[in-house]
Protein backbone atom coordinates (compact mmCIF):
# COMPACT_ATOMS: atom_id res chain seq x y z
CA UNK A 1 0.00 0.00 0.00
CA UNK A 2 1.04 3.56 -0.69
CA UNK A 3 2.20 5.49 1.96
CA UNK A 4 0.28 9.13 2.34
CA UNK A 5 3.24 10.90 1.57
CA UNK A 6 4.06 8.97 -2.00
CA UNK A 7 0.39 9.91 -3.13
CA UNK A 8 0.10 13.46 -5.11
CA UNK A 9 -3.20 15.87 -4.13
CA UNK A 10 -3.95 15.86 -7.44
CA UNK A 11 -3.43 12.75 -10.34
CA UNK A 12 -5.09 11.74 -13.57
CA UNK A 13 -8.45 10.31 -13.49
CA UNK A 14 -8.88 6.49 -12.11
CA UNK A 15 -5.48 6.23 -11.32
CA UNK A 16 -6.98 6.32 -7.51
CA UNK A 17 -9.00 3.35 -8.21
CA UNK A 18 -6.71 1.62 -10.67
CA UNK A 19 -3.89 1.73 -7.69
CA UNK A 20 -6.33 0.29 -4.74
CA UNK A 21 -7.95 -2.02 -7.37
CA UNK A 22 -4.08 -3.89 -7.91
CA UNK A 23 -3.46 -3.51 -3.81
CA UNK A 24 -6.89 -5.32 -3.13
CA UNK A 25 -6.39 -8.28 -6.05
CA UNK A 26 -4.54 -10.52 -3.66
CA UNK A 27 -7.64 -10.84 -1.54
CA UNK A 28 -10.58 -11.32 -3.62
CA UNK A 29 -10.36 -14.94 -3.08
CA UNK A 30 -10.29 -14.92 0.67
CA UNK A 31 -13.51 -12.49 0.60
CA UNK A 32 -15.41 -14.96 -1.44
CA UNK A 33 -14.71 -17.86 0.40
CA UNK A 34 -15.77 -15.88 3.43
CA UNK A 35 -18.97 -15.08 2.17
CA UNK A 36 -20.34 -18.55 1.34
CA UNK A 37 -21.61 -19.00 4.64
CA UNK A 38 -25.30 -19.65 5.69
CA UNK A 39 -25.15 -15.87 7.80
CA UNK A 40 -23.52 -14.02 4.44
CA UNK A 41 -26.58 -15.71 2.37
CA UNK A 42 -29.67 -14.94 5.29
CA UNK A 43 -28.45 -11.54 5.57
CA UNK A 44 -27.95 -10.75 1.44
CA UNK A 45 -31.59 -12.06 1.21
CA UNK A 46 -32.87 -9.76 4.04
CA UNK A 47 -31.06 -6.91 2.26
CA UNK A 48 -32.32 -8.03 -1.14
CA UNK A 49 -36.16 -7.84 0.11
CA UNK A 50 -35.49 -5.38 2.04
CA UNK A 51 -34.51 -2.84 -0.85
CA UNK A 52 -36.97 -4.95 -3.32
CA UNK A 53 -40.34 -3.95 -0.84
CA UNK A 54 -40.09 -0.09 -1.21
CA UNK A 55 -39.91 -0.26 -4.69
CA UNK A 56 -42.58 -2.19 -5.32
CA UNK A 57 -44.90 -0.14 -2.87
CA UNK A 58 -43.83 2.97 -4.08
CA UNK A 59 -44.39 1.42 -7.96
CA UNK A 60 -47.96 0.52 -6.29
CA UNK A 61 -48.81 4.15 -5.63
CA UNK A 62 -46.96 5.83 -9.10
CA UNK A 63 -49.45 2.98 -10.93
CA UNK A 64 -52.18 4.45 -9.25
CA UNK A 65 -51.30 8.35 -9.12
CA UNK A 66 -50.05 7.70 -12.94
CA UNK A 67 -53.06 6.00 -14.38
CA UNK A 68 -50.48 3.22 -15.35
CA UNK A 69 -47.77 5.06 -17.06
CA UNK A 70 -45.76 4.28 -14.07
CA UNK A 71 -46.12 1.18 -12.33
CA UNK A 72 -44.24 -1.76 -10.38
CA UNK A 73 -42.40 -2.97 -13.03
CA UNK A 74 -41.13 0.61 -14.13
CA UNK A 75 -39.92 1.26 -10.48
CA UNK A 76 -38.33 -2.18 -9.76
CA UNK A 77 -36.22 -1.83 -12.86
CA UNK A 78 -35.27 1.99 -12.33
CA UNK A 79 -34.69 1.08 -8.86
CA UNK A 80 -32.47 -1.82 -10.12
CA UNK A 81 -30.70 0.64 -13.09
CA UNK A 82 -30.21 3.24 -10.86
CA UNK A 83 -28.26 1.04 -7.66
CA UNK A 84 -26.20 -0.43 -10.70
CA UNK A 85 -24.91 2.67 -12.03
CA UNK A 86 -24.54 4.04 -8.43
CA UNK A 87 -22.52 1.07 -6.89
CA UNK A 88 -20.38 1.01 -10.25
CA UNK A 89 -19.23 5.11 -10.03
CA UNK A 90 -19.27 5.70 -5.82
CA UNK A 91 -16.61 2.65 -5.06
CA UNK A 92 -19.55 1.42 -2.08
CA UNK A 93 -21.13 -1.30 -3.26
CA UNK A 94 -22.94 -2.09 0.15
CA UNK A 95 -24.84 1.50 -0.05
CA UNK A 96 -28.37 0.21 0.26
CA UNK A 97 -30.61 1.78 -2.55
CA UNK A 98 -34.25 2.64 -1.28
CA UNK A 99 -36.63 4.46 -3.55
CA UNK A 100 -38.38 7.09 -1.69
CA UNK A 101 -40.16 10.57 -2.52
CA UNK A 102 -43.57 12.17 -2.64
CA UNK A 103 -46.13 10.86 -4.67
Amino acid sequence: AADAEDVPILEKFGRGIKRDFKARIPLYGSDVKDGLNAQCLAATMFLFFACLAPAVGFGGLYASATNGAIGTMEMVSSTALGGFIYHLTAAQPLTIIGSTGPV
